[in-house]
């Protein structure tokens, strides 16, 4: 009995489908524009969105040229956002800021553009370039709608990307140190550091340039030694310079500058 009971359940539950699905096919083949309209907006208020995107797809052609079809395009931008198609969404919503330009709603729509490039945002062990797009898509609104509601969020979500970039930048220059490039590791730090004031775990990169310098030096053919550990002691001083002596890397540091030092004698006795 009960298993008949689920099975009932399951039928009905299938034939309701059915019927909706026939439904919404009569309304898509022989609806009438207010019809559709109307379907439409109840969808899109459902969070249906794979219903609702048809019919203003549809829509948008059936009012052109008519107010109703702002607020049909309006719609249209967030349902591809709703589907999570930010690519798309990104799209049309700046497509609807150029079309209707003296639209209220062209703040939101520039600002759902910017968030549409937030949200294709790759995670810091991919490619950076879409996040640095989008942290100048958020900076854009800014400057554009500097007054504007939506500028904290901004703020938030840049400060989000930019740690997201900052790790990129400083785990490429730690890997550089740990595969032994050390050439490449001085340049990598030095760039991490240079272009980015705020850059995370700035000691650490400092002192990976110290470490990095002396290896390079150590690993060099003679005649290039003498040239290359005093490179080293210019980046022990700029070390020294920046950073206190109760940092957790300045013991590390005096002792790559002593046996810096001591190389530099034994080369100069030689």
């Amino acid at each position: 009995m009960r298993a008949f009971s689920v099975r009932n359940i399951i039928y009905i539950l299938l034939a309701i489908t059915l019927a909706s699905c026939s439904k919404y096919q009569k309304l898509v083949k022989d609806g009438t524009p207010q019809e559709k309209l109307d379907a439409a907006k109840k969808y899109y208020g459902e969070k249906d969105y794979l219903r609702a995107q048809p019919l203003l797809e549809e829509l948008l052609g059936l009012y052109y040229g008519r107010k109703e079809r702002e607020e049909i395009y309006y719609l249209y931008s967030y349902s591809y956002y709703g589907t999570q198609e930010y690519l798309l969404a990104g799209y049309h919503f700046n497509n609807f800021a150029s079309t209707y330009a003296l639209s209220p709603k062209k703040e939101e729509a520039l600002y759902m553009a910017a968030v549409c490039k937030y949200k294709k945002a790759m995670p810091t062990e991919l490619d950076q370039t879409p996040t640095k797009n989008a942290i100048n898509a958020l900076q854009s609104f800014i400057n554009q709608y500097p007054n504007s509601s939506y500028v904290a969020e901004c703020n938030t979500k840049m400060d989000e990307l930019r740690l997201r970039l900052l790790k990129k930048v400083y785990e490429n220059a730690k890997l550089y140190h740990s595969l032994g490039y050390y050439n490449s590791a001085m340049v990598a730090c030095q760039n991490a550091v240079d272009d980015y004031p705020d850059m995370i775990k700035r000691d650490e990169l400092t002192f990976l340039m110290v470490d990095a310098a002396y290896l390079y030096a150590e690993n060099s053919i003679t005649k290039k030694q003498l040239e290359r550990y005093r490179e080293t002691l210019e980046k022990v001083n700029e070390f020294n310079s920046e950073f206190d002596t109760n940092n957790k890397y300045s013991e590390s540091v005096l002792k790559i500058k002593n046996k810096t030092e001591a190389a530099i004698a034994e080369l100069n006795n030689e």
